[in-house]
């Protein structure tokens, strides 16, 4: 086999097991972003963190693992969306992304919540 097919296959594989991953930001989507991009996300992300402080405080572990998979999802909803041919690019991530974040981590609190209830 080529070292160039090699090369394909193994990256192949390792992209299929990292979208199998709901928790991993896609490492080559997230270099092809610009620094604004890049600070607008933790702009965002540290927005909903402040919101939802006091579920935080009650088990954080959860918290961050969740917040890590919301993360991850938004920023893959906001790749597919920056990819339309009639959007923006950056500018449409960003919004797609600001809108996805606190309603994905809003989601999951409230999931959370009821099973906590039913036990």
């Amino acid at each position: 086999m080529p070292a160039k097919a090699r090369t394909t296959a193994r990256t192949t594989a390792s992209n299929a097991a990292a979208q199998s991953r709901e928790d991993i930001l896609n490492a080559r989507a997230i270099s092809t972003l610009g620094a604004g991009v890049v600070n607008a996300m933790s702009a965002i992300g540290a927005a909903v963190i402040k919101k939802h402080k006091p579920s935080l405080g009650k088990s954080p572990d959860w918290f961050w693992h969740m917040f890590a998979k919301c993360e991850a999802k938004a920023a893959r909803v906001a790749e597919q969306a920056a990819r339309d041919p009639q959007a923006c690019g950056d500018a449409t991530f960003i919004e797609v992304y600001a809108a996805q974040l606190p309603k994905l981590m809003t989601a999951a609190l409230e999931s959370h919540e009821k099973a906590l209830k039913v036990k």
